[in-house]
């Protein structure tokens, strides 16, 4: 019996102690429990701070960059609206998405053209059926940033206009694009009236050379026509060598009045019929820097002075009056020289008879590689033999 309370009282302590045990064990792990959850709680608390914190920011960002955009978008409206330029957006359609004030003023409106065209394809409306304008589409379509100008309408008046096309492209794909359309039509006009005064100035210019180029031949009646028929034959051989549009006006006018110096010189010297003296043709030589002279005073668009005052220079250096050698003689007065020689040596003069074109023509080629600049004697040839040159009467 004794043995039985024994175990009973062992077997009661075993679980007292166990029970203890877990108590114990529920009791801390309940405060740490606490202490972790309170901690959770801190740091949910410090987050939602945190966050609370970032939305206000993030808020306050968003308010001020919608303030932003919209004040950006005021202003893109208020350019828009405002532009000198007419303007028309296109959608990937082609249809008219926004016109501003100023594209209705270029498209000089009338009562049947008040109506909207936006939503409208471009290629239908009939005012923007110009060839021009519709290959400026087809180009944008393939991504080409393209500029043309074009006379847009003619109702009464002329309009011109300048359209520039900015293709849009989205993920590689055609979008749309824009279309500016700047009104040109007083530039055009006061190009014209440019283009028409300089023609009446160049006319005046011409008029005045060729009253010189008269008053000159006056003294000289045997060499009447002849100034003529050297600008004939030098500009025939620049057009031939390719030379430049204003050196063709320059050899042009030089040739007209190459020999206006002459007014300088006794008539009985220019028409004595035998052979001159070595005094005389120094008083002859003396008309190529009395015509420099004269007309390096005017200002003229070209180096008539200069070309007028070499024509008679050389290439090896045997001519006059400074015996200039190759290129420092001018390329115009190069040409004025193998045309001046042509002419005078098919001409009649008072102290021999004309010696004709094909002793003219072996002049300048035998002496090609001395006297005169091979490159214009092969012009001058290429226009007798091939070309059948012939002077005016």
């Amino acid at each position: 019996m004794e043995n039985q309370i024994q175990t009973f009282v062992l077997i009661s302590s075993t679980f007292l102690g166990i029970f203890i045990l877990i108590s114990v064990y529920l009791v801390v792990k309940l405060k740490i429990n606490d202490i972790l959850l309170k901690r959770s709680e801190d740091k949910l608390k410090t987050f939602n701070e945190t966050l609370q914190t970032m939305v206000t920011e993030k808020t306050r960002e968003l308010r001020e960059s919608e303030k932003r955009f919209r004040s950006l978008y005021e202003l893109n409206k208020e350019i828009l609206e405002n532009s000198p330029a007419g303007m028309i957006k296109l959608d990937k359609n082609l249809s008219i998405e926004f016109e501003n004030p100023e594209m209705k003023n270029i498209r000089n409106m009338t009562s049947e053209k008040t109506k909207s065209i936006k939503g409208r394809s471009i290629k239908d409306i009939p005012e923007f059926q110009i060839p021009k304008l519709l290959k400026l589409i087809d180009g944008l379509i393939k991504g080409n940033e393209l500029t043309i100008e074009t006379k847009f309408l003619d109702n009464g008046k002329k309009t011109y206009v300048e359209i520039k096309g900015v293709p849009i492209f989205e993920n590689r794909k055609f979008a749309g694009a824009v279309l500016l359309f700047n009104d040109i039509t007083e530039s055009i006009i006061a190009e014209e009236k440019l283009k028409q005064s300089f023609k009446i100035l160049q006319k005046a210019t011409e008029d005045v050379i060729q009253a010189m180029a008269s008053t000159s031949e006056m003294r000289d009646p045997y060499t009447a026509g002849h100034q003529r028929r050297v600008k004939e034959l030098a500009v025939a051989i620049g057009k031939e060598m390719g030379i430049t549009k204003e050196q063709l006006e320059g050899v042009k006018f030089a040739g007209m009045i190459h020999d206006i110096g002459k007014i300088s010189v006794p008539s009985d010297i220019l028409s004595k019929p035998g052979k001159i003296t070595e005094m005389e043709f120094e008083v002859i030589k003396s008309h190529c820097k009395t015509g420099f002279e004269l007309l390096d005073k005017i200002k003229f668009p070209w180096p008539i002075s200069k070309i007028v005052y070499q024509h008679h220079e050389r290439m090896d250096g045997s001519g006059y009056p400074n015996g200039l050698v190759g290129n420092d003689i001018v390329a115009e007065a190069r040409i004025l020289a193998v045309a001046d020689v042509v002419e005078a040596m098919t001409s009649h003069r008072p102290y021999r008879a004309a010696l004709g074109i094909e002793k003219a023509l072996e002049e300048i080629g035998n002496n090609k590689n001395s006297c005169y600049d091979k490159n214009v004697v092969q012009a001058c040839l290429v226009l007798f033999k091939n070309k059948n040159f012939n002077f005016t009467k």
